[in-house]
């Protein structure tokens, strides 16, 4: 797949998902995860949740890598994704729960942009998974929508809550190296730290 085959499947995707009410990484964010596959050139990259393949073709843009699988939960979405992604060659769909998911290689980048109640579980399973060097972006670490909502449903404060408390379990962590930035709906870079 050329360049311009690639940036109108990126355009059909990121199209269809809108339509459909399919949430698609943010603007800021995707930009700043392609400049930082361009600069480490990672080759290796898991991301967690695909929706319809948003993110994992825009990805595709960095010449450097090589394989790319995300995980999708949700069989309908899978599906569609599979549809879209699959003349790209480098992008490898699997339809299955993360919490399930135990890969036979190491990643450079892990992108979880799944559930957002169990991210503490899912940073602590990944983190074994990186390469040297390799790292883990979490997204919508703020969740600013539900956040501005003058009434909340006792789903809503539950999942916030959960999403605050993994916040400070970042900041805390004597055992990653955390960089919170504030763009978009919020994004944490998780490195784990060298052991001097």
């Amino acid at each position: 797949m050329d360049k311009q085959q690639l940036f109108k499947l990126i355009g059909i995707i990121k199209n269809k998902s809108q339509v459909d009410k399919i949430p698609i990484v943010r603007s800021q964010t995707i930009e700043l995860i392609i400049k930082l596959i361009n600069q480490q050139q990672y080759q290796y990259i898991l991301e967690i949740g695909t929706g319809y393949g948003y993110s994992a073709s825009s990805m595709l843009i960095c010449k450097s890598i090589k394989k790319i699988i995300t995980i999708e939960n949700n069989k309908f979405n899978f599906e569609i994704a599979q549809y879209f992604l699959k003349k790209t060659l480098k992008v490898t769909c699997l339809n299955l729960n993360a919490f399930d998911y135990e890969p036979q290689q190491k990643f450079d980048l892990i992108f979880i942009d799944g559930p957002k109640s169990h991210q503490e579980i899912l940073v602590n399973k990944c983190i074994k998974y990186l390469n040297n060097d390799g790292c883990i972006i979490v997204d919508n670490i703020f969740l600013n929508k539900i956040r501005q909502k003058n009434i909340l449903t006792k789903n809503q404060r539950t999942l916030l809550n959960k999403v605050d408390k993994f916040h400070k379990w970042l900041i805390n962590n004597d055992a990653l190296q955390t960089n919170i930035i504030e763009i978009d709906d919020g994004l944490a870079i998780i490195k784990p730290k060298l052991i001097v």
